[in-house]
């Protein structure tokens, strides 16, 4: 099933909450990297919300099965096999989206088997993998796609650098 076409204008107001939900994952994986929280109910927030973002970014990199209000990293391109063909397999780092249900999003009985040696989330490569799959999308995009939010980004985008 194809999807609806979206405008440049519809696109580029999207890629404004896409510039909200990067600078979330980026700042979260740099505060839980910090550790300043410690072992404490801040550190537990910072986790869940990071996980959140990162299930987020991952729904719009390696849409499955989007629904029509969606908006997916193929949306940004005339050819969506463009952006399928290019970006990498997810490897099981990132395979987060069962784990954020059953751990983090649902009240669940599968909780009972996560063990102190299951329990922590490998964060850093996690936003390592994610940041090199936006880095590579953001590379094939277009630049007049982007909305304001991305105004330095795209005045330094020679740089390669990811936003934060």
């Amino acid at each position: 099933m194809s999807r609806e076409q979206r405008s440049s204008d519809e696109l580029r107001k999207a890629s404004d909450h896409l510039h909200y939900e990067i600078w979330m994952f980026t700042s979260l994986a740099d505060g839980l990297a910090s550790g300043i929280s410690g072992d404490s109910v801040i550190n537990n927030a910072l986790l869940e919300s990071f996980t959140i973002h990162t299930r987020i970014l991952l729904d719009f990199l390696y849409a499955a099965s989007p629904k029509k209000d969606d908006v997916i990293a193929e949306d940004f391109f005339d050819d969506p096999a463009k952006w399928c063909n290019k970006r990498p397999q997810k490897s099981e780092k990132v395979l987060v989206h069962r784990r954020v249900g059953k751990e983090i999003a649902h009240l669940t009985y599968a909780r009972q088997k996560v063990t102190q040696e299951t329990k922590p989330w490998a964060f850093i490569e996690i936003a390592n993998e994610v940041n090199r799959c936006l880095q590579l999308f953001l590379d094939l995009l277009p630049l007049e796609l982007l909305g304001q939010s991305w105004d330095e980004y795209k005045s330094q985008r020679d740089t390669k650098d990811i936003i934060t």
